[in-house]
């Protein structure tokens, strides 16, 4: 009898009880540091059983869409490697003291554009992929990473709650007022599609590789931080110490840590708790209200000069390259109509040009070459 009792607790653990109000659900999106790059080993590997991911894809390693798996590395896809998320949940149950599972729904795509998860636009995106990897990458979504993530949280809500969303994306175009919107676009459309409470679904999103580990799209995070002026209920966790890799736009497993460690405690701030540790807290991004955007038209003339109108004056426009540097900058001096010329720097093939308006909002265009 004892031996029965013991396997079906066994097997109890690694089920989930039909609507467990003490089972925490977090939706998981975003791009290649979402997805995770970091290396794994043999001691990242232990189980903890209150820890779990919902599959989203199959896998060589056995994981199937919409099922439960103890949330052992690599958790986006079999392929895949270390990442924030994993650390997230270890905080969160170190910090929960092991009272509180916590289950993550897990879709992301390297080097992807926000386009991506935007229901209205990601065929649209999708059908302009060119590379193979990112379009099987896509593929093993469904080629609906979006309408993936909702299914199978739907899934996830029938045992659990969710409690939260965490977003890792902008290296790709975050560098201007749209991605913003988008943002909030997405996150109400996952409020709308899964009936969730927006007073009760915090996002957390966090900065790229940062300018103090000499990030290639560290420009990209001007933007990020200002997530919360249009969102809310969004708040960003800063990657100021996170160790970056040789290429400048991967953390290392070591910067997952820390980075994942500071959702987790960001997470837990919004939920009540007190985070004593300030060292590993980060400075929380004050919410200042609504902007009103700022938008341009224009039309780019045969000699490369994008002639521009703006719906506001315009205080500044910077030439920014793709990867978030900015090469320099023109005091517009509150015009609304401005010729650019974007043949400045004919070697970027693709150049952004950003507006900049008075109230501190923005927009932007790419040339691309």
């Amino acid at each position: 009898m004892k031996i029965i009792l013991s396997l079906l607790l066994s097997l109890f653990s690694l089920c989930v009880s039909a609507q467990d109000p003490f089972f925490y659900i977090f939706l998981c999106f975003g791009q290649s540091n979402m997805v995770g790059q970091g290396v794994i080993t043999d001691a990242d590997k232990k189980p903890d059983d209150g820890f779990l991911s919902l599959s989203t894809v199959d896998g060589p390693d056995g994981r199937k869409v919409g099922q439960w798996r103890v949330a052992v590395p690599p958790l986006c896809r079999a392929e895949t490697g270390m990442s924030l998320v994993d650390y997230f949940g270890r905080t969160m149950r170190l910090n929960l003291h092991g009272k509180v599972r916590i289950g993550v729904v897990y879709v992301a795509v390297d080097g992807c554009a926000i386009d991506l998860f935007d229901k209205d636009t990601s065929k649209q995106y999708i059908d302009s992929i060119k590379a193979d990897w990112m379009r099987n990458e896509v593929a093993a979504y469904g080629n609906d990473p979006y309408g993936r993530l909702v299914e199978i949280a739907r899934l996830a809500q029938k045992e659990g709650v969710i409690r939260g969303i965490l977003l890792h994306q902008g290296e790709t175009d975050a560098y201007n007022d749209r991605w913003l919107q988008k943002v909030k676009k997405i996150y109400g459309d996952l409020m709308t599609d899964l009936n969730l409470n927006p007073k009760k679904v915090p996002l957390v999103a966090g900065e790229v590789v940062n300018e103090d580990q000499h990030g290639i799209c560290s420009g990209a995070n001007t933007i990020i931080d200002r997530l919360p002026e249009v969102l809310p209920n969004a708040y960003v966790v800063s990657s100021r110490g996170c160790e970056a890799g040789p290429d400048k736009l991967h953390f290392t497993s070591k910067g997952y840590e820390l980075l994942g460690t500071r959702y987790a405690l960001k997470m837990l701030q919004t939920m009540g708790f007190e985070i004593s540790d300030g060292e590993s807290t980060v400075e929380t991004i004050a919410t200042t209200g609504h902007i009103e955007p700022i938008d341009v038209d224009g039309q780019l003339d045969d000699k490369g000069i994008y002639h521009a109108t703006a719906t506001m004056p315009i205080q500044r426009i910077d030439y920014v390259s793709y990867s978030g540097k900015v090469l320099s900058s023109i005091d517009a001096k509150g015009a609304t109509t401005i010729d650019v010329n974007t043949r400045l720097y004919p070697d970027e093939k693709r150049l952004v040009i950003v507006f900049y308006a008075e109230n501190r909002s923005s927009t932007s265009i790419e040339i691309t070459r």
